[in-house]
């Protein structure tokens, strides 16, 4: 009969937050808690496209719009990472449920802006404000110390996400 061999839930970690063998990493619950989080946010994701009533990528053109204000469809296109064409479809479903319109340029008569309604706004902020409340009381009750090393180790993490961005898949 075959030997069950419980895992040591020690193996792997040092006390000094080094990872240990193969790369595993300390058992801090860092790491369960930010898989939690990434999983809430997609969670989140969905239930704000349910709200305005759109797809994956007209939820990343309208929260890219709420960010710039105004941008034209090739910069859109940019943000979408997909082309022109694939952006002007994204945008006609956005402008026919009444979140954005086009607008003729500024400065450019050759070219269109592309602007968020403020009903679609408002109603984005209404999703995100319970979340962004708890941040600010959740960080308000963090002494100065605290908050430093949180900023810290969030623009740590952000800088792991640009660089795998940056070097792809290994």
């Amino acid at each position: 009969m075959d030997e069950i061999i419980e895992p040591d839930p020690g193996a792997g970690s040092h006390q000094d937050g080094s990872a240990g063998p193969a790369g595993q990493s300390v058992d801090d619950g860092i790491g369960e808690s930010f898989t939690q989080i990434l999983a809430l946010q997609q969670r989140f994701r969905r239930r704000m496209q349910d709200v305005l009533g759109v797809d994956p990528a007209g939820l990343t053109t309208m929260i890219h719009l709420a960010t710039v204000g105004t941008d034209t469809p090739t910069a859109i296109a940019g943000n979408l990472q997909t082309s022109t064409a694939a952006a002007s479809l994204v945008l006609n479903r956005l402008e026919a449920a009444g979140h954005v319109s086009r607008q003729p340029h500024p400065t450019d008569r050759r070219k269109v802006v592309v602007a968020p309604a403020p009903t679609s706004l408002a109603c984005a902020y209404e999703c995100v404000r319970p979340i962004s409340d708890g941040i600010d009381q959740v960080s308000a009750a963090l002494t100065p110390a605290q908050r430093a090393t949180v900023a810290g180790f969030l623009d740590a993490v952000v800088h792991v996400y640009q660089d795998a961005l940056r070097d792809g898949p290994r």
